[in-house]
Order: C-alpha cells, then structure tokens, then sequence
C-alpha cells in the first residue's frame, strides 16, 4: 500500500472516531475512569503553526508576469498524519490587475484546492483570507504552490509586464493538525522516528540515564549525540537529559544490569544490543534502547549504530563484534572542501538537479562550501574558479546575465550573449556536443575578505524577455540553465595557519577540534560527578561539532577533571558547571575567566569590535592586554566560553564552557545553536546573559599550523612596522656592501690584468 494511500484511508478514520467521539455520552466521573495501561496510552497530538519564514522564504514572495508560480515546501514526519490544515494568506494584488479576468490559485501536491477572486475594490491594498486545505492530500513530502493568473489589458499583453504582480507576505501562515501514528517496533526505520529528515524544526531528543551514569556510559551516549549531530545538520540539536525518568515523547534509553531508568521493564541484557519499543506511558512514542552488560559494551552498542555496520532490522539486534575505520587524517571532514587539487561542483551537490534551474522565471543556485576554517588567506588574491554554464539564448535581450554572489554579497557580474542563429526544425544538437552559443566558461576569484567557514555560492541566470512591439510577443516558454557539474573550485595553493584563541572559529566550525573528524584528538572533562545539565551541555556540544563536519565523533575521549592531566597530548573541551575544582583553581589566574557558584573572577576586558580581526587572524591595531585579575561574588546566571592555550602542553588548546551554575550552562546550548548569536561568538571570551552575547579579547595569540618559511617570516614581520624597517634597512645595506665588495673585487682583478 502507498504512503499516500495509507495516510488517507488513516485519516479518514480519525475523523471518524472524531466525528463519533462528538456524539458520544458524557464522560463519566473520574472514579470510574480505569487506571492507566499499555492500550490507554495518552496521544501526543499536536497543533503546529509554519509561518512562510518556517517554510523558506525569509521575505515577502513575489508571484510575477501572466503565469507566476511559487512553491513551498511543507514535510509531515513519518509518524504523524495530518487531520486539519487552515492557510491563512496576507497578500497585495497589483492595482492594475483585472478582476474579471485575474484571479490567484492555490496547489497542494498539484491539487487545486482553492481560486480566489480578485475584488476590484481592493486591488493595492493588503488582504487576507483563511482556506482550508483538504488533509486527505497530503503525504510525506509536500508542495504548497501559489498561481498568479494576471492580466493588464483584453488586448495584447507582454507577458512580463511590471503591472503583472502579487505580493504574498512573510507573515502568511500554515495551521495543522497532527495526529501520532503508530508505527511497528523496527529497527529498520532508523533513525526515524528518533530523527525525521522530514522534520525541519531543531532536533529534540532527550537522552535518559539511571542515577549517576558513569564515564564509559557517558562516553557512549556521546556517540549517539555525535552521529544524531550529523543528521540534524543545519536543523540544531538539542539533548535534554532525564536521570531516572521518562520524558513524554521519543527518547534513547542507556542501561546496564542494575542501572534502568525508573519506569522500564528490560528482561536480561546478555549483551551489547539495540532494540526499538513502545514507550510505556505515551501513545505514538519509542524508546531506542541502547544495552549493554558494562560501559564498555554500551559504547560498542552505540558505535556499532553511529557507524551504520549492525544489519538493522526487527525490534532488536545484538552486536557480536565492529570493526572501525582507521583513523581519519586532518582536515578530512566530509562536508569541508579538500585542499590541494581543484574540487568539482558536482562534488559539492548531492543530486545534478540542484545545478539546473528552468521555468519562465529562472530560480537561484545555491552550493554550499564549508572551508577548513584555518585556511590562511592573508594576502591572498583570492579563490579562482573555473566556471562554466549553460543557458537558454534568446534574441535581443542585451540585459542578460549571470549575476555570482558568496553570502549574498555580489562577487561578478558576466553577460550573456544572446542568439543570433536560427535553428533548423529538422535538426537536434546533443549536449554533449559543443554550441558556442549556449554553452560558456568564465574565470573568476572569490575575494579572500569574504570568505569564511560556512559559505554559500549563488548563481543567478537573469535572461529577461524583451518586448517586441504591441501583439508581437513569442509565445511562453520555459527558460533552462545550468552550471556545468566540472566546474571547480581551486584551493591547491593554500596552507593552514591560524591564530588562536578564536571563538570565532570554535563557533562557526568547531575548530580545533573538528580538524579530525573523528575527534581522534580531542579530549572532554566532565565534573567527576556530573549533573543532568553538564552532560546535556556536552551531549548539544558534540552534536553540533559532528553537524560541522558530517562525521560522528567516535574517537574522542572522556575523562573526569580528577584526571585531567592524562590529556596534555590532545585538545580539551571542559565543561564546568560551577561547582570547586582544586586544578581548575591553580590555572585560574592563567585564564580570562572562571566561573563558579556565587564567584567570577577575570582578567581586565577589551571588547572585540570587527569579526574580521579575529577570522583572519589580524592582531594589529589592539590594545594589550592589561595585566591584573578582579574577583567578584553575585547569585546571577551567567555563562561563559572561554579560549586559551592548553597549560599541559604548547600548541594545544582549550575551550571551558563555564557558569556560575549548572542551569545557566543552557545559555551556552541555546547560543552555539542559535546563527545570530553565533555571530557574536568572538575573541578568546564569551559571556551569555538571557539573550545578550558579549566577546572579549584578553589574552595574545598563539599559532598553530604550518607555513613556508618565507612565508611565516613576512606574516609576522608586517605586524612589527618597526622592526620591518630595520630589516629593511639592515638588508639593503648588506646587500649595498656586497655589492661594493664584488665590485671592488672586479675593479682590482682589471687593474691587476692591466698591470
């Protein structure tokens, strides 16, 4: 049975039971009500409100020319059914429009489900209207599409007019009724329903422990939060974690022999194991239950899931034995851009569709380029590339162009010449046979100042049709243009060299420790005994790390302050939630920042002003930092994430996510997933106060990476003009006196040839 099929018989069977449900007798008083079991479960259904932001569109959509069309993208999880849908609209109709013969259409998944008409009397002004949409059309994956039919005049019209035009607001909005669906207990549906891709809201999975879980457990919930990390990507991530106690919807279960959470019944673990199951109190919920008879086989369970290698399916398996991968090399994310060779465009893209853009008005292309974030780019003249690209060529269009941007920020601008050639009707030109009408190469750079971590490139074919006279327009087709999938992108003559602390960095990459994927040299320090909110923190840390570079983490370690010192080979991420540490103490004075319950002490503060110092590296034109340290008491809620080189070994580094409390330490998750405080993030200092973020840089640079030595020389030199100019000098007069020298050499070989 199809998905569509299935989802609409369901649906037509909840509303039928509501429908009876309404006619029902009273509900009976609640002594008669019998207590609570397997098959009375309680169901999470759920209201949810989409604003157009929600659904892609970050402003107003504009409907254009005598067809326009526009498309939204609405999921629907694997375990929901939609019950109801309301659109509510907010949109402008251009003023020129007639009503009579004008009017906008509304789709969902190619099925009309509402004309509205075009009053005369409101043509310019905003209005709004409420629709219902029939759930019975809806599947997994939807379209929600708007139709502009728009006409100006009863005679002949140019197609694109400018009068021919609606205006669909941001604020518009979609209502829907959602329904749990019960699925069956199998593991092959992973990771759904723990992670739906349909899902576009960040990802809520609460993690549960039995009390005082020790590190070889924690070590393997940090698995799972790793590999669910790279599945969430760009949604978020966030790991609540329950001691003791069931949340209400999904979750993943850790247990042992004598350590099950309060409210499970598991039988006996004979092994390392993964097993699916009907969450005991709620309707429509699971349970991922990762087992094991000790930490270390827990950790075996969790990796054999991260990794993809146990044949999963049925309502458990049992993990007889894993091979894991060999270490990864620096540098080597899956989502980061190699370095030393040119890399295709068609690497950077899943599927070739997402090069190619048709219709009768072009779309933008959108390719994502994470860079390894050390990329040393200073005095660079930029990134080349090698595009290439094919287009639709139209006649007398002088105006088109394909407009290139990184970020949104313009780069180029190319023309595009148009067709002068007529075809023959009898003859068709393959692809992949060269046209030098359609198919073109251009060489461009990308500006080093606009780079960073995180990039976007964006294509935009701007082919405008001309309007040939009153009753002479061509007929409407459809435009087609693409980037060729062998364009690439060069970063063959780059090196890796940056200057740190650099929040910065951390924040938008996770570097340093995302330089191996695998975190293969990265260490995190719990408390000894850490509470609900500390391993939360390192649960959302690492599930953010894992989402930089698409790859779990399975190679980090784990290790209790009290052990802290067995870490000097490595990068540490230390997580404080504000309790006394005796080691912690002795590097206080060392560090910008340490929190603790009721105490703050910190060295003197400048304020980062420009991101830009701090992305590339730049250190000219700040203040030192002043010496001295201020100790302070209050009973606030302040977090921190503070940057310094390790005290256990040079070359290494350390990030401290600190507060004065364990609950403020949610401050620091809400942050490293929210993009606009991410921006903040900066310096070698960071404190979170409710939504405020405010970066500071206290300490000097140290650097870490490599360069030619011509190459380091001149970097470090330019930062001192001073001592720049004495090497100046000093050089131009040695090489004045070996010139002198050799000529004077010269000079008494002739005389004495002469003699």
């Amino acid at each position: 049975m199809s998905p569509y099929l299935f989802r609409s018989l369901l649906c037509l069977q909840l509303l039928a039971l509501h429908t009876a449900n309404l006619n029902a007798a009273p509900e009976p008083d609640e002594a008669d009500v019998p207590p609570l079991t397997q098959d009375s479960r309680p169901a999470l259904a759920r209201q949810q409100h989409l604003s157009f932001k929600d659904l892609g569109p970050h402003q107003a959509v504009e409907l254009r020319g005598i067809d326009g069309n526009a498309s939204l993208p609405v999921n629907i999880r694997l375990d929901e059914v939609v019950t109801g849908a309301r659109l509510k609209l907010h949109y402008t109709l251009s003023p020129a429009l007639l009503p009579h013969l004008s009017h906008l259409k509304v789709y969902l998944n190619d099925e009309a489900q509402a004309v509205i008409a075009v009053p005369k009397e409101k043509l310019g002004s905003k209005q709004t209207v409420e629709l219902p949409l029939d759930p019975r059309f809806f599947t997994d994956y939807n379209r929600l599409r708007l139709q502009l039919i728009g006409h100006y005049t009863e005679d002949c019209e140019f197609p694109f007019h400018s009068s021919l035009w609606a205006n669909i607001g941001s604020d518009s909005s979609l209502d829907l009724s959602l329904q749990p669906l019960e699925l069956q207990n199998d593991l092959a549906i992973l990771p759904a329903p723990f992670f739906d891709e349909r899902d576009d809201r960040p990802l809520q999975l609460p993690f549960v422990f039995a009390p005082g879980p020790d590190m070889e457990t924690l070590r393997a919930a940090a698995s799972l939060a790793s590999w669910f990390g790279t599945l969430a990507a760009y949604r978020g991530n966030h790991f609540p974690v329950h001691l003791d106690r069931l949340p209400e919807g999904h979750a993943v279960v850790l247990a042992t022999p004598g350590k099950v959470p309060a409210g499970l019944q598991l039988g006996e673990i004979t092994g390392p194991g993964i097993a699916i199951i009907d969450h005991p109190r709620t309707q429509g919920a699971k349970l991922l239950l990762i087992l094991g008879r000790d930490g270390a086989e827990l950790k075996l369970a969790a990796d054999a899931l991260a990794l993809g290698q146990a044949a999963l399916s049925g309502s458990r398996v049992q993990v007889q034995k894993l091979d894991y991968p060999s270490r990864r090399i620096a540098y080597d994310a899956p989502l980061w851009l190699p370095v030393g060779r040119p890399v295709r465009f068609g690497e950077l893209v899943r599927f070739p569709s997402e090069l190619e853009t048709k219709g009768q008005q072009l779309g933008t292309l959108r390719i994502n380029a994470r860079l390894p974030p050390d990329l040393f780019t200073w005095q660079s003249k930029g990134i080349p590339i090698d595009l290439r690209y094919r287009y639709t060529p139209l006649r007398n269009s002088p105006d088109a162009h394909l407009s290139v941007s990184i970020n949104e920020q313009f780069i180029q601008a190319i023309a595009l010449p148009g067709s002068g050639k007529s075809g023959s009707a009898d003859r068709l030109v393959l692809p992949l046979l060269e046209d030098e009408d359609t198919q073109a190469q251009s060489t461009l750079r990308i500006p080093a100042f606009q780079v960073g971590s995180n990039n976007q490139l964006q294509f935009r074919f701007q082919l405008p049709p001309s309007d040939t006279g009153k009753c002479q327009t061509s007929l409407l087709t459809d435009l087609q243009a693409a980037i060729d999938p062998d364009s690439t992108l060069d970063l063959s003559h780059f090196h890796h060299y940056a200057a740190l602390p650099n929040l910065a960095l951390f924040a938008n990459s996770g570097f340093p420790f995302t330089k191996y994927a695998d975190l293969a040299e990265t260490t995190v320090v719990l408390p000894d005994a850490p509470r609900a909110e500390e391993i939360q923190l390192m649960l959302t840390t690492l599930g953010k790390l894992a989402a930089h570079t698409g790859s779990p983490g399975l190679r980090l370690s784990l290790l209790p302050a009290s052990r802290l010192k067995e870490a000097a080979n490595s990068d540490l991420l230390i997580i404080h939630g504000g309790e006394q540490n005796a080691l912690l103490q002795t590097w206080g004075l060392d560090m910008p920042a340490l929190l603790q319950q009721g105490k703050r002490s910190f060295a003197p503060l400048t304020q980062v002003q420009n991101a830009l110092y701090d992305w590339f590296g730049w250190q000219e034109n700040r203040p030192l930092p002043v010496t001295g340290h201020a100790i302070l008491s209050g009973d606030g809620a302040l977090a921190s994430i503070t940057g310094l080189e390790s005290p256990l070994e040079a070359g290494r580094s350390i990030v401290m996510l600190n507060a004065t409390q364990p609950e403020a330490l949610s401050l620091i998750g809400v942050a490293l997933n929210d993009s606009a405080r991410v921006d903040r993030i900066r310096g070698d200092l960071a404190f979170m106060r409710g939504e405020q973020v405010e970066s500071f840089r206290v300490q000097e640079p140290y650097y870490v990476g490599q360069l030619p030595w011509w190459s380091w020389l001149w970097f470090h030199l330019h930062r001192h003009p001073l001592l720049l100019a004495l090497a100046g000098i000093s050089l131009g007069l040695l090489l004045t006196l070996m010139a002198f020298a050799t000529l004077k050499r010269i000079t008494q070989r002739r005389l004495g040839h002469h003699g």
